[in-house]
């Protein structure tokens, strides 16, 4: 069973009108499926059962070797430890997508954490949006969208992901969502002080920022012209991506939190 129904019934539609978009963008927080979506989709276009309606059929040649990302016309760019996409694995890919087709009706190319792209990767990147070659379809994920070059943003149809909203919240999501409404009552002492508590304590503090991310998400989802909210949203995206890609200090980064709340 797919996830992301909706999406995923567009872009059904889009294929079997012959008008799968050039480039896409998915974004939404991590781990809700949006790289598996991405697979699934570059399968169906490139399946071998004739019969549209049962594509992806997942046991033919293409499918399988695109199940285990073996497919000499699938290519799948991530950043490098982590941090960064890089020019020279941007180039690599623009030779790759220059040569013919190996089996494939589409050539695809899926740039995970596609914020990541650092200015030089960027700008190639730009350029061979702006030069398509053949039947080749860009997806593009991320969780922090306005990150990219607005020239990118613009050439790209973009499918929003949202968790699953019935998904019950643990015990220690709920913990984590109660204490950071208790402490935006507080003085800025009080709030410095459980930001030192929390960059001090065992645990993952990505895992805190998630948690917080989700529920003011779900909030301005209720409030879409809440502008506190907004900002709060932005300086915890802000704080998610300094901690996991640089030497940004937590604690003065979860001060910077302390400030909007």
């Amino acid at each position: 069973m797919i996830e992301h129904q909706k999406q995923w019934q567009f872009l059904r539609k889009t294929a079997e009108l012959g008008k799968t978009p050039h480039a896409l963008l998915f974004y939404g927080q991590s781990s809700i499926g949006k790289k598996t979506l991405a697979v699934e989709f570059v399968k169906l276009l490139n399946c071998q059962n004739e019969d549209f309606a049962k594509r992806p059929c997942n046991t033919c040649r293409a499918c399988r070797d695109m199940t285990k990302n073996t497919h000499p016309d699938l290519f799948i760019i991530s950043p490098q430890e982590n941090k960064e996409i890089k020019i020279s694995q941007i180039r690599d890919l623009q030779i790759n997508l220059s040569l013919k087709s190996y089996s494939a009706p589409f050539k695809a190319a899926i740039i995970d954490k596609a914020h990541l792209l650092n200015q030089e990767a960027s700008a190639a990147f730009l350029k061979m949006l702006e030069e398509p070659k053949g039947k080749t379809v860009f997806i593009l994920l991320s969780e922090y969208p306005e990150m990219l070059l607005p020239t990118i943003l613009s050439r790209v149809e973009r499918l929003r992901f949202l968790a699953p909203a019935l998904r019950q919240k643990s015990d220690e999501e709920k913990k984590l969502v109660d204490e950071i409404l208790k402490i935006g009552k507080q003085d800025l002492l009080v709030r410095f002080q459980y930001a030192k508590k929390l960059t001090e304590a065992p645990g993952d503090l990505k895992e805190v920022l998630d948690t917080w991310l989700a529920y003011f998400r779900e909030k301005l989802l209720a409030d879409i012209g809440d502008v506190k909210l907004r900002k709060i949203l932005k300086t915890i995206q802000s704080i998610t991506f300094l901690i996991s890609t640089t030497n940004v200090n937590p604690r003065l980064a979860l001060e910077m939190l302390m400030l909007e709340l």
